[in-house]
């Protein structure tokens, strides 16, 4: 039982030293650069920050008010979501980064190094995180017993499937309406063409 907490305070201690203070000091220098900017060259930065607020809310956001209520965002658009969101957040981060670098005067090659080693450390931490997202189930809409579910197929050491209901091109359920390591219970599901 210790060992499990330990490891698990590890892991949260991890996540909050090379991701969240990380985001947090970006997003925070983007504020301030955003601040000292002069209107004509804030344009483009305020426009990313924007979109990935947008995109992180959509994510998180959603997946929090789905969660509450059952229901899950679909592997392909939580995907590729995720994906915007890493390249989104890239872009803003070299832009911040860059143009903090011309309004700062005291202590600016700390500040721009102490940032791009805050950009290298969430995006590191991101890519390992989605790389482990993206292992989620491959998804397929299928008709089981006339009723429209979705397949999720999972490969890790052995095969498994779970059919989770069906809530539309975005969303599916959240717990599978039925689980299994072996494809013969899941016999007599009809893959949906498209």
């Amino acid at each position: 039982m210790a060992e499990y907490l330990s490891a698990r305070i590890l892991g949260d201690l991890y996540l909050i030293i090379f991701l969240v203070f990380p985001l947090l000091e970006l997003a925070a220098l983007c504020v301030l650069t955003l601040d000292n900017l002069p209107p004509q060259r804030r344009r483009g930065l305020l426009a990313l920050f924007s979109a990935l607020l947008a995109m992180a809310a959509a994510l998180f956001g959603g997946a929090l008010l789905l969660g509450r209520n059952g229901l899950a965002w679909r592997t392909w658009f939580q995907e590729g979501l995720s994906l915007l969101l890493w390249l989104t957040g890239l872009a803003t981060g070299l832009v911040t980064v860059v143009c903090a670098g011309r309004w700062l005067s005291r202590h600016k090659g700390l500040v721009i190094g102490f940032s791009a080693f805050c950009l290298a450390s969430a995006m590191f931490t991101g890519t390992v995180l989605g790389g482990l997202w993206a292992l989620g189930p491959s998804e397929q809409v299928v008709t089981y017993n006339g009723r429209r579910m979705i397949l999720g197929k999972w490969v890790w050491l052995d095969t498994s499937y779970e059919l989770y209901e069906y809530h539309g091109p975005l969303i599916r359920g959240a717990e599978p309406a039925m689980a299994d390591w072996d494809w013969s219970l899941v016999e007599g599901a009809v893959i949906e063409a498209g």
